[in-house]
């Protein structure tokens, strides 16, 4: 029972030692997120195409996506 309880109290530092290096490292790799630059290796979402596609016929967007068919049509 005792050699339990020391295996306890053993497990429990060795967890809170790990959760406060975990914390710490995580501190400072936010810092270093919010320190860089958001251009980089980051996919940025809103940024649309870079290059404009040519027109696929006289009906193409100039932003390089085509038309989706719903099935309406005008006449």
């Amino acid at each position: 029972m005792i050699n339990f309880l020391s295996q306890q109290a053993a497990t429990i530092e060795m967890l809170k030692k790990d959760n406060e290096e975990r914390k710490a490292k995580e501190k400072t790799q936010q810092k270093d997120e919010e320190n860089a630059p958001i251009l980089g290796s980051r996919l940025m979402l809103t940024q649309g195409p870079i290059a404009s596609a040519p027109s696929p016929g006289p009906y193409g967007q100039p932003n390089g996506i085509a038309p989706q068919p719903t099935g309406f049509r005008a006449f």
